[in-house]
C-alpha cells in the first residue's frame, strides 16, 4: 500500500507499530542472548571449576599420601606405623575419590586420554607404593627407603607431574572457554546496538516521513490561512491527498472562496447600490478623492419631480421599479469616464471630468432628453423629470462632500424656480458661521424655553374688532438677546429642526386660545406651519389631540401655509389639508401672489382663508397695478367664499383703501407690531 494514499492515523499506527516491534525485537534478543550466555557461563565456570578443583585435589591427596610413606620410612616404631598406614590409605582412597569425580566430568577425547595417563600412572604408583610398604615391614625402612628412592619416588613423581598438568590443563581451557563467552558477549552487545541503532535510524526515517507527509503540509495550511488572515485570497491551496491533512486543505479551499464571494458582496454592497446596480455615494467620495490634484470638471445633482407623488399613489414597488428604469437611461446617458451614481432615495449625482460650464449645459440638456420619453410599468404611463444643481471644482470647491452640499442648494434652487438647473455660483454661498451656530443653538433653546410667542392682531374690517392674530415666533437669546425670525427659521427648515418646533409652537398657541375661550375672549389664533410639517404623516392627529386635550374646538384655530409648502408634494400636502378640513380646523394660504400657486389650486384647496402678500398692499392705495391685483382677489376670494387678509398694512391711506375696496380683515403695523402675550392681552382698543 503506498503511504502517501493512507490517513494519517493509518500512517502513524503503522509508523509506530513498526517502531514498537523493532523495540521489541531488540528487547527479546537482548533478553534471550544474554540469558544464554549467563547459562553457558554458569555451566562454563562450574564444571572448568569443579575440574580445577577435582584435578588439585587428587594432587593434594597423592602428595599427602606421599608424605606419609615417608614417615613411615622413617617411623621405626610398629604401632606408630599403623597410624601413619590409615592416613595413608585416607589420602589414597581421596586421591582416587577425586580422580573418579574428575573422571565423570571430562568428555573430550584428548581429556580422556589424558586421565588414562593419569590413572596408568596412578596404577604404577600404587605397585612402587605397595612394594614399598610390603618392604618396610618385611625388611625394615632401610631397605623400603631404597626401594623407594629407586622406583616409587619416580613413579610418584610421574603421578604428581601429571595430576598437575591435568590441573594446569583444565584450568587453561576454562580460561578459553571464558574468553569465548567474551566474544560471544561482546557479539551480542553488538548485535543489540546494531538492532537498537536500527531502531533509531528507523524511527528517524519515521519521523522524517511523518515530517514530509503530515508537517509539510500542515506548515502550508498554515501560510494559507496566514494569508488568508492577511487578506490575501489570490494564495494557491495544494491540493494535497486524501488524508486528514488533505481534508484540511480543501476546508481552506472551501473557506478562502467562500470570504473571497462574501468579500466580493461586501464591497459591492460597499460600493453599489443595490437597487439600481449604480455606483452609490461612497463610492463617489472614493473615485472623486483619487482624481490627481489641479483636476478640473463639474457635479450635477439630479432629482426626480413628483416621485414621492407616484410612490404613494402606485406603491414602492412601482417606485422601485421607476428608480431602476430611471437609473438604466441614465448610466446609458453618461458615458465614461464620467460617472452616474444614485446618492440616495430619488437623487442621482454626476461626476463630469474636465467639464466646464458650456459642457455641463450640454449635459443638462442631454439628461432632460434622457428622461422626456415616458417609462410604462405595468400598463401605466409615468412622466418624469428632474432637477439639477451643478457645480464645478475647483471654483465652487475642493472636497466631494463641499461640492454635493452645493449642488443640492442649487438643485433645491431649481425647484424653487421650476427651472431645469441652476449653477451653484448663482444661487449663494453656504451659511454664515454665526448661521450655523445659531443652527446648533436651536435644541438647547427649545429645552431652555427661549422660544416665547408673539401675537400680531388681524383686524376684522366688517367688525371694527380684532377677531384674529397670528401667533409669532421668536428667540430670547440669554446672552445675544432677541433673535430676527428671519435669521434661524429658514435654516430650522432647511435643516428639519422645525418639526420639532412646530409642536411646541402648536401646544402652546391651542394652550393660549382654550385660556381665552374660557376667559370670554374670542380671538382665533393662527399658525403657521411649513413645508416640513405639512407633509409630516403624524401632525393631524397631534392637532386633535392638542385639541381634545385642551377642549378647545377645532375652528377656533387657523393653519397658515404658504404657497412654497404645496409645491415639494402637492398630492401629499392635499391630503393633510383635507384631513385638517374635515377635522373643522380653519386654513389659509399665506403670502398669496410671491410664490407659483395657480387659480387651480384655490379652487380645489379646503382652504378658508388667504392673506394677499404684503408686497401688493403696500402702497396700494397710490400704486393702481397694485390696487388692481388686490381688487380682483379680493373679488375672486369673495365669489369662491374665502375670507380675504391684507398683510403687511402700514399707513391709514392703505387701511381706508382696503375697506373701501371690501377687504375682510387687516394685518400690519397700521394696526399693531407683534407683541409679547401679556402686552397683547393688554392690547384692546379698536383703531
Amino acid at each position: 500500500m503506498n503511504m502517501n494514499s493512507m490517513r494519517i492515523g493509518s500512517r502513524l499506527a503503522v509508523s509506530f507499530s513498526v517502531l514498537l516491534g523493532l523495540l521489541f525485537a531488540v528487547a527479546a534478543v537482548s533478553l534471550y542472548r544474554f540469558e544464554g550466555l549467563a547459562k553457558v557461563t554458569e555451566a562454563i565456570v562450574d564444571i572448568q571449576a569443579k575440574r580445577v578443583f577435582l584435578a588439585y585435589e587428587a594432587n593434594h591427596h597423592g602428595q599427602a599420601a606421599a608424605n606419609c610413606l615417608l614417615k613411615l620410612l622413617q617411623t621405626t616404631v610398629r604401632e606408630r606405623r599403623v597410624v601413619l598406614y590409615k592416613e595413608m590409605d585416607a589420602e589414597l582412597e581421596a586421591a582416587d575419590e577425586a580422580v573418579d569425580k574428575l573422571g565423570n566430568t571430562l568428555q573430550s577425547m584428548e581429556d580422556r586420554s589424558q586421565l588414562e595417563r593419569l590413572k596408568a600412572l596412578r596404577a604404577a604408583y600404587d605397585e612402587r607404593f605397595r612394594e614399598t610398604v610390603d618392604l618396610i615391614e618385611l625388611s625394615g625402612p632401610a631397605k623400603a627407603r631404597e626401594q623407594f628412592e629407586a622406583g616409587t619416588q619416580k613413579a610418584l613423581a610421574a603421578l604428581l607431574k601429571e595430576t598437575m598438568s591435568l590441573a594446569t590443563e583444565q584450568q587453561t581451557r576454562m580460561r578459553a572457554d571464558l574468553d569465548r563467552l567474551r566474544q560471544a558477549e561482546a557479539g551480542a552487545r553488538s548485535l543489540v546496538i546494531f538492532l537498537a541503532l536500527s531502531a533509531l535510524l528507523s524511527g528517524a526515517v519515521l519521523a522524517w516521513f511523518m515530517t514530509r507527509s503530515i508537517v509539510r503540509p500542515v506548515g502550508q495550511a498554515v501560510n494559507v490561512a496566514e494569508a488568508i488572515a492577511q487578506g490575501n485570497l489570490n494564495q494557491a491551496v495544494p491540493e494535497g491527498k486524501g488524508d486528514e491533512v488533505g481534508q484540511l486543505l480543501r476546508a481552506l479551499k472551501v473557506m478562502r472562496d467562500s470570504i473571497s464571494n462574501r468579500e466580493e458582496k461586501i464591497l459591492k454592497l460597499a460600493y453599489e447600490d443595490i437597487l439600481t446596480g449604480l455606483p452609490n455615494r461612497t463610492r463617489f467620495l472614493e473615485i472623486f478623492a483619487a482624481l490627481p490634484a489641479g483636476s478640473k470638471g463639474a457635479i450635477a445633482v439630479l432629482d426626480i419631480d413628483r416621485f414621492a407623488m407616484i410612490n404613494n399613489a402606485l406603491g414602492h414597488t412601482i417606485g422601485d421599479r421607476l428608480l431602476r428604469e430611471i437609473g438604466l437611461r441614465l448610466a446609458m446617458t453618461v458615458l465614461k469616464p464620467n460617472m452616474t451614481v444614485r446618492l440616495w432615495g430619488d437623487q442621482f449625482a454626476f461626476l463630469l471630468e474636465g467639464a466646464d460650464q458650456d459642457q455641463a449645459l450640454t449635459f443638462v440638456e442631454n439628461i432632460r432628453q434622457a428622461l422626456l420619453d415616458p417609462i410604462v410599468l405595468d400598463g401605466q404611463r409615468l412622466d418624469v423629470g428632474g432637477c439639477l444643481g451643478i457645480v464645478l471644482y475647483p471654483q465652487d470647491g475642493e472636497d466631494a462632500p463641499t461640492l454635493l452640499r452645493r449642488a443640492e442648494m442649487a438643485m433645491r434652487s431649481a425647484k424653487r424656480r421650476h427651472s431645469n438647473f441652476a449653477f451653484c455660483s448663482d444661487v449663494g454661498g453656504d451659511p454664515t458661521h454665526e448661521q450655523l451656530s445659531l443652527i446648533g443653538e436651536m435644541r438647547e433653546a427649545l429645552e431652555r424655553r427661549e422660544f416665547i410667542v408673539y401675537y400680531q392682531p388681524k383686524f376684522n374690517l366688517l367688525t371694527n374688532r380684532m377677531t384674529h392674530a397670528e401667533a409669532l415666533l421668536r428667540w430670547q437669546h440669554p446672552t445675544k438677546g432677541m433673535i430676527s425670525p428671519m435669521r434661524f427659521i429658514p435654516f430650522a427648515e432647511q435643516t428639519g429642526f422645525i418639526r420639532e418646533i412646530t409642536p411646541w409652537l402648536l401646544e402652546h398657541v391651542i394652550g393660549h386660545a382654550a385660556e381665552w375661550r374660557r376667559n370670554g375672549m374670542s380671538v382665533v389664533p393662527s399658525i403657521n406651519l411649513s413645508a416640513h410639517d405639512l407633509l409630516n404623516p403624524g401632525l393631524v392627529g397631534f392637532v386633535k389631540g392638542l385639541l381634545d386635550r385642551h377642549g378647545l374646538a377645532p375652528d377656533n384655530i387657523c393653519l397658515e401655509i404658504t404657497e412654497s409648502a404645496l409645491m415639494d408634494d402637492p398630492e401629499l400636502a392635499l391630503k393633510h389639508l383635507n384631513e385638517f378640513s374635515a377635522l373643522g380646523v380653519k386654513l389659509s394660504i399665506d403670502d398669496y401672489g410671491s410664490g407659483q400657486a395657480s387659480l387651480a389650486y384655490l379652487k380645489t384647496l379646503p382652504v378658508n382663508e388667504l392673506k394677499i402678500d404684503r408686497a401688493f398692499v403696500m402702497d396700494v392705495s397710490t400704486t393702481p397695478k397694485n390696487a388692481a391685483i388686490v381688487r380682483s382677489t379680493v373679488v375672486l376670494c369673495h365669489e369662491l367664499g374665502l375670507t380675504v387678509v391684507a398683510e403687511g398694512a402700514e399707513t391709514q391711506e392703505e387701511l381706508a383703501w382696503l375697506r373701501q375696496s371690501g377687504c375682510d380683515m387687516l394685518q400690519g403695523y397700521v394696526i399693531a407690531k407683534p407683541m409679547p402675550l401679556d402686552v397683547f392681552l393688554q392690547w384692546r382698543a379698536p383703531v
